[in-house]
């Protein structure tokens, strides 16, 4: 036998260092996909409870307690990261196949795996960019990068307008002549007709999740006429924009081709997950392989849904 050397063995380490590097970025690709997959059936179970007939209370308290729960606000950014490192993976795993295979294959085989391989990439450059498009209707106005529709809780109101009224009262007491008493007086009583006569402050008090109310449907004008008189906190109302935006054909259209190009994705990428991270056997690949295909399609319907549901019978 040959005897290895010393430059053959350093090749070779070089070798195996990249074959388990190369290993490595697709379980860590695998593991990212299937932590996105869980939450994109917590994001499903959450969009499907706009279909009950509440007028949006329990969508409206699920989205309150996830924009408002410190832990959830944590998680929501691992979300987001934890999707540009998939992205970021995904292209450089791809970019790293092409680099290995420059010419490509002289003849082509039919198989299924290696047609979903190779729509993996597609998909999910379309997936990018369609997520960039659903962070701008939703995520940017929850940060107030961008303007949607708004929602404040009952309570704060109260305690905000608690801690206003105290503050004039002290204000009155303090003052040092009759002009600055007047003027004191005067913001008070405007205060209180706010309050009692404002429309903004009219709408429907919903019940929320653990004796939570709400004030929903807010514009950006509405949020700035309420601040004139109150500081109050205020949060994004996901409910009164999807209500909006899906009543525009386009919107529901985009939204379905979205889901659709997400089912083609995860009918590939749940099966493959799965063979990555060695979880696959010939006595049940089948079951997983299909099994993932369900799932895929459950996911898809049920986000597709939601747009069409919205438009033609809300």
């Amino acid at each position: 036998m040959k005897r290895e050397t010393m430059i053959e063995r350093h090749i070779r380490k070089v070798i195996e260092l990249i074959d388990v590097a190369s290993i490595a970025k697709k379980i860590v690709l695998a593991l990212l996909g299937l932590f996105l997959i869980t939450f994109l059936l917590v994001h499903l179970g959450l969009n499907l409870t706009i279909l009950r007939n509440d007028g949006g209370e329990w969508f409206r308290a699920g989205a309150y307690f996830m924009g408002s729960n410190f832990i959830v606000k944590i998680l929501g950014f691992g979300i987001l990261a934890a999707i540009l490192g998939h992205i970021a993976l995904g292209f450089l795993i791809q970019f790293l196949n092409w680099r290995a295979r420059p010419i490509g294959y002289k003849v082509r085989t039919k198989s299924k795996t290696m047609f979903g391989s190779r729509l993996m990439i597609w998909t999910g450059i379309l997936l990018g960019v369609l997520i960039v498009v659903h962070l701008t209707h939703f995520w940017f106005v929850k940060q107030g990068w961008a303007e949607g529709r708004y929602i404040i809780r009952t309570e704060k109101v109260e305690r905000a307008f608690g801690a206003r009224t105290f503050e004039l009262q002290n204000a009155f007491q303090n003052a040092v002549n009759e002009d600055q008493q007047m003027r004191i007086e005067t913001e008070f009583m405007e205060l209180h007709n706010f309050i009692q006569g404002s429309e903004k402050l009219q709408v429907a008090f919903l019940p929320g999740f653990a004796g939570q109310r709400f004030i929903v449907d807010l514009s950006k004008e509405d949020i700035a006429e309420i601040r004139s008189f109150l500081d109050v906190a205020y949060k994004a109302d996901f409910w009164a924009m999807m209500h909006d935006m899906f009543k525009n054909i386009w919107m529901v259209l985009l939204y379905v081709f979205f889901s659709i190009v997400l089912g083609i994705h995860l009918a590939h990428a749940i099966p493959s997950g799965f063979q990555t991270l060695g979880l696959a056997h010939s006595k049940y690949t089948f079951i997983v392989k299909y099994a993932g295909y369900g799932l895929a399609a459950i996911i898809a319907i049920g986000f597709a849904f939601v747009p069409l549901f919205i438009y033609f019978f809300r």
